[in-house]
């Protein structure tokens, strides 16, 4: 039998963009009202995900080493993505 509970909506892909070997998506979810970040190298199979709020989102996905290092990521993951 199916739980009366709420459902929880996918994450929704917003945008994607791709240079080289580094692609970068961000996605939305609606269930907490954040975005994600996700930097992939597709060279050195490195992955580094970020979270931000709504009003950071399009920064984030513009310029996610920059966010990163707002945030406080450590140099040595950020590199790692370059």
């Amino acid at each position: 039998m199916p739980s009366s509970g709420s459902r929880r909506v996918p994450l929704l892909e917003l945008a994607r963009r791709r240079h080289g070997a580094v692609e970068v998506t961000l996605s939305w979810d609606p269930n907490t009202s954040t975005a994600t970040v996700v930097v992939w190298n597709w060279t050195t199979g490195a992955c580094l995900s970020l979270d931000a709020d709504a009003a950071q989102a399009r920064y984030a996905f513009t310029h996610p080493y920059a966010h990163a290092a707002a945030q406080g990521v450590p140099d040595r993951e950020v590199q790692r993505v370059i």
